[in-house]
């Protein structure tokens, strides 16, 4: 379907400078042009705007991130919203089960993390707070793990930033982006919602069991290459 600008904002729901506030930042391509002030747009501009407004209502995922996610370098098929639609709440609702939100304050409280622990989390998107001061389930298991880190020493007091943590964060992202595109790519046309929930939830037990093996294999072996260089340089002991 071809559409002018006031078409795009009736059926997408956004308005015209916000419109051209993505395609300036990349998020949107460029409408066709036949003259400079007469521009057309496509399904694919109807298609985006869609998605934007949803990983901004539902997940509160920032510009930046959106715009990773609609990368266009895989295809776009992923976006297509009659690719497995219901899958996400199909999906949320086997993984983090009937549980109601908590208040953040208090499951850090119990938890032993310092206040400062709780807002750097939040800060550095660790963790979603809500505007109530509540997490999910799953964030309340993160904020657990977060003080387990801490009381091991992995603080400021031992030099351990905060922001460190947000390498796990980029590294899990990355991920994710990258099988969510592959799935609905190369699967999601083969399967139905049920089919595609049970590959994704037991692919994404399998998965972290992989990458937390590959994460320890990793670890030792530079520890053991570490230790094969100071031995090489006389400064370590005798194997």
């Amino acid at each position: 379907m071809r559409m002018r600008m006031r078409e795009l904002e009736r059926e997408s729901g956004v308005g015209r400078e916000t419109i051209r506030f993505y395609i300036r930042e990349g998020l949107l391509p460029e409408p066709e042009r036949a003259t400079r002030n007469s521009a057309v747009y496509s399904d694919d501009h109807l298609t985006r705007l869609r998605a934007i407004r949803r990983l901004q209502d539902e997940r509160f995922l920032p510009l930046a991130v959106i715009r990773s996610l609609l990368d266009e370098d895989h295809g776009a098929r992923w976006l297509h919203p009659e690719a497995l639609p219901d899958l996400d709440s199909v999906l949320r609702a086997r993984l983090d089960g009937a549980g109601g939100r908590l208040p953040a304050a208090q499951v850090a409280a119990d938890a032993g993390l310092v206040e400062d622990g709780l807002a750097d989390a939040a800060a550095e998107g660790l963790i979603e707070l809500a505007g109530d001061g509540s997490v999910s389930p799953r964030d309340a298991r993160i904020i657990r793990l977060l003080a387990e880190a801490s009381k091991l020493g992995f603080d400021r007091e031992h030099g351990y930033e905060p922001f460190a943590m947000v390498r796990y964060l980029n590294v899990a992202r990355a991920l994710a982006e990258a099988e969510v595109r592959e799935f609905f790519e190369n699967i999601a046309p083969h399967v139905d919602v049920a089919q595609a929930a049970d590959m994704a939830e037991n692919g994404i037990g399998l998965m972290n069991a992989l990458l937390s093996e590959l994460h320890t294999r990793e670890i030792l072996r530079l520890l053991d290459a570490r230790r094969r260089v100071a031995n090489d340089n006389g400064q370590g002991g005798r194997e």
